[in-house]
């Protein structure tokens, strides 16, 4: 996928965090830790699941207090090593909260994941291109559909073991991309498309750049 999302719960928390927080506190970790398990009111969790997952995200929550602190005492640290390390966090307590799902739960939480990555694709969107109210929910629909083709196809992707299985799950990420492309264009006036083609290039290369580094 050509972009790294943090969910709106998450971006509205660690925001909560940087502006209230003063100093490190239990009261702090603990607002936040219930602030996130509130937030998976949608799993319909156990009195048993809702109690492992409030420590998970108390682990969370310190983390992400810190990190807060962090970025307002640095002023080098902000943007997208803020964004990293946030997700780092969120991916651990994710790991560990699917863990003690059922089949049902874990697939509610794969649809809101998609839900929460679209609608944050279509607000930046909005943002850069200055949407209509008319193009917004057009947008949203192809990201959303684009979103739960591309984490499919990446999940293909990962799993694969063999040469062909991979080919074939990676011909289909450039696919899912292509069609949103086409879709957008029938969207967007020629001056937004413009601007998001330059946008999905400076993505690009980006990314190119930072596999060359991993690869160095």
């Amino acid at each position: 996928m050509r972009l790294t999302f943090i969910p709106r719960t998450l971006l509205f928390i660690l925001l909560l965090a940087a502006g209230v927080i003063k100093g490190y506190s239990q009261q702090a970790t603990d607002k936040l830790a219930q602030a996130l398990t509130d937030s998976l009111g949608y799993l319909q969790l156990s009195d048993a699941q809702k109690t492992q997952a409030l420590g998970f995200n108390k682990t969370a929550a310190a983390s992400l207090v810190q990190t807060a602190q962090k970025a307002k005492q640095d002023t080098t640290f902000k943007g997208k090593a803020v964004a990293k390390q946030v997700m780092g966090i969120m991916k651990q307590r994710n790991t560990a909260l699917t863990g003690i799902l059922n089949d049902d739960q874990k697939k509610l939480m794969q649809a809101h994941k998609i839900e929460q990555a679209a609608e944050l694709q279509t607000k930046m969107m909005t943002a850069q291109l200055d949407l209509t109210d008319e193009q917004v929910p057009q947008v949203y629909q192809v990201n959303l559909k684009e979103t739960q083709e591309m984490m499919g196809d990446a999940a293909k992707l990962k799993g694969a073991k063999r040469k062909l299985q991979k080919f074939k799950a990676a011909k289909a990420l450039k696919s899912d991309s292509k069609d949103k492309d086409k879709e957008l264009k029938k969207i967007l006036t020629s001056d937004q498309y413009s601007k998001y083609e330059k946008s999905e290039q400076e993505m690009q290369a980006m990314m190119k750049e930072k596999m060359k580094e991993k690869k160095g």
